[in-house]
């Protein structure tokens, strides 16, 4: 059964799609269509309406709106439509390629659960902060090497933090000025050259700790030191304080969003001592989640079984 299909037109021997039609949410776009390279997404090509509706020979749904879940580009796309997500609200997961060269008004208005980017990275310009901007929302931002040579690899993972926008009107002027609040627009001018400047976003956690949601903290903590990517030994020492100062909080936190690779990450490769792997096993005992005390006591075994004393006659 086709599980996927797509409208579009050929411009100047490029493919632009117009929708996509599908059996779920998740979108594939493909490289080619026709021998042909996918080059651009058009103007409001996943938006619930649409001014001119093409034919849907496929006999698919419409992947639109409230429909669209997760969206995965190739590196041929070059070019995002203007609203093109328009009120995707279920719009979770997008994968694309940092080479993405323009990215049309309004193109994520209304996309509030976006909240994973998964970018592929390529030499040149990136279109990172150009996204991260349209994107209020804390956002956890996955980098992929692209070598086409080579199985992808993460090379490192961001957590961006939420900011929020203020229309406030100077009565006398009559003007309507727009005020920006939250660490999350700092964090998104941690950029040079449209490339990441991760000293910057590290400096940023000695005041950042203070005033993003905690779960934005643990997350961000741990993904730097996780995947330390140009993480300098200051900056991981203050992450590194953080969290064996808030164990306890990090690993409820992991169990209660079921992600137990951070938790066996904690485990196999932060915590130093047995008195810091209980908190881990105490909050998972706690919470009765017998996968997470299986694996769990399987490291505790690997890592702090006692030895059997020798001796020697």
């Amino acid at each position: 059964m086709q599980e996927q299909s797509f409208a579009y037109e050929i411009v100047n021997q490029e493919v632009h799609i117009l929708r996509c039609y599908g059996i779920s949410g998740r979108i594939i776009i493909p490289e080619t269509l026709e021998g042909l390279p996918v080059t651009e997404l058009s103007a409001y090509t996943f938006a619930e309406e649409i001014e001119e509706e093409p034919e849907n020979k496929s006999g698919l749904s419409c992947i639109c709106g409230t429909a669209l879940e997760e969206l995965y580009l190739p590196s041929t796309i070059q070019k995002l439509g203007r609203y093109l997500f328009y009120n995707c609200i279920y719009f979770v997961k997008l994968s694309f390629y940092s080479n993405i060269s323009f990215i049309g008004a309004g193109a994520f208005t209304g996309c509030e659960r976006l909240v994973y980017l998964e970018m592929h990275q390529r030499e040149g310009i990136s279109c990172l902060r150009e996204i991260l901007q349209d994107l209020k929302q804390a956002v956890l931002v996955t980098c992929l090497s692209s070598c086409i040579l080579k199985e992808k690899q993460l090379i490192w993972c961001l957590v961006y933090p939420e900011f929020f926008e203020e229309a406030v009107e100077n009565t006398p002027a009559r003007i309507i000025s727009t005020q920006t609040h939250g660490m999350g627009i700092q964090y998104r001018n941690a950029f040079h050259n449209t490339q990441v400047v991760f000293s910057e976003y590290d400096k940023l956690f000695e005041i950042g700790r203070y005033h993003i949601d905690l779960k934005n903290v643990i997350e961000m903590v741990t993904a730097r030191l996780h995947y330390p990517y140009a993480l300098e030994k200051d900056a991981r020492e203050n992450y590194a304080i953080w969290l064996q100062k808030h164990l306890k909080e990090a690993t409820e936190y992991f169990l209660e969003q079921e992600k137990l690779e951070e938790l066996k990450w904690m485990a196999e490769e932060f915590v130093e001592t047995r008195e810091e792997f209980d908190i881990l096993l105490q909050s998972a005992n706690k919470k009765a989640d017998t996968e997470a005390l299986s694996q769990l006591m399987s490291i505790l075994h690997r890592r702090f079984s006692k030895r059997k004393k020798s001796f020697t006659l």
